[in-house]
């Protein structure tokens, strides 16, 4: 459910980025950081939660709007937030491991984060399944289709790990798509 911040006078939609460790969620969130903000948060006893923010170059109702991208580590990393992080998501953002030895880690890492979120709100949720790793994978998204369960995909796309324009381009139109959702 996308949210006004009155203060600062914006329309913001809430996404998480997940998948299993080591995938490249973190470079992700540097390359919306680059052309946004980019932001740690959290203690040091339970360790930051990462999240970025992009911009968008649409408005409603005369207030810009921006997506915030919050980082989920699931079983990998304990967390006291992490019931409060699926609290107004707006979408999700799934990066599978094209590496066939981490096959099995991308599918039970998808398959917690449902049980985590919840069936129900995870079915209605517009989604986005991205490719890690492409470089050192063979892989494809065709061999997660029968296994990725639950979201509507708005669309499954295997953009390039270093290349970050296809992926913040990509996360634009996911942004207008949550926006016509939400509105």
């Amino acid at each position: 459910m996308a949210f006004v911040d009155l203060a600062k006078k914006r329309l913001v939609l809430k996404v998480l980025l997940s998948g299993p460790p080591a995938v490249g969620k973190t470079v992700r969130l540097d390359q919306v950081g680059g052309v946004g903000r980019r932001h740690n948060f959290g203690s040091g006893l339970m360790g930051p939660t990462q999240m970025a923010v992009l911009p968008l170059e649409v408005q409603r109702e005369g207030r810009p709007v921006e997506i915030e991208l919050y980082e989920w580590h699931g079983p990998e990393k304990a967390d006291v937030r992490a019931k409060g992080i699926f609290v107004g998501v707006d979408g999700v953002i799934y990066l599978a491991d094209a590496r066939e030895d981490r096959y099995i880690d991308s599918v039970r890492q998808f398959q917690f984060l449902v049980e985590q979120m919840g069936k129900s709100k995870m079915a209605r949720l517009p989604a986005l399944l991205l490719m890690g790793r492409l470089d050192e994978g063979l892989l494809r998204l065709a061999s997660f289709e029968g296994k990725l369960f639950g979201p509507t995909w708005s669309d499954k796309l295997e953009v390039p790990h270093d290349q970050p324009e296809p992926f913040l381009e990509a996360l634009r139109v996911y942004g207008e798509v949550m926006l016509a959702r939400a509105l």
